[in-house]
């Protein structure tokens, strides 16, 4: 019998960044600017994504609908992507001099100048593909 469990997702994930050209992003030395996350099998992006879905749940309680602004989107995604962001890579943002970790992340991803790096980060770590491998006789 196959252990499915070789299978089973990794936890972490790097994200290459690509500019709005999709071009690949790289510092001032030549170093490929990325951010490593943790993905869908953790328990950290489980956690993020259900403090997500509960403060969901308690605006539609509270409003009595699920209507949002744009700027609690931005927010609450920022929130999540920076809870599941375990580092950035070979950059730091500046405006959010003094901050660390998920406070530095949160800043960034808020940032609409700079929003197509939270659009790569979303979309990379909704998918499983990029923490899985496929088994060689699939």
């Amino acid at each position: 019998m196959f252990d499915i469990t070789k299978l089973a997702a990794t936890e972490t994930s790097i994200v290459e960044l690509v500019g709005g050209d999709d071009a690949p992003l790289y510092d001032d030395k030549g170093q490929r600017l990325s951010i490593t996350v943790y993905g869908p099998g953790t328990k950290v992006y489980q956690r993020a994504q259900s403090r997500q879905q509960n403060l969901l749940v308690d605006k539609i309680k509270k409003r009595g609908k699920m209507d949002q602004t744009a700027d609690e989107k931005l927010a609450e995604q920022a929130e999540f992507l920076a809870a599941c962001t375990v580092s950035f890579n070979h950059f730091t943002y500046p405006p959010a001099e003094g901050l660390e970790g998920a406070a530095l992340f949160r800043k960034a991803y808020e940032d609409p100048s700079i929003g197509f790096i939270a659009a790569q980060v979303a979309a990379h770590i909704n998918d499983w593909a990029n923490f899985t491998t496929s088994s060689a006789a699939s």
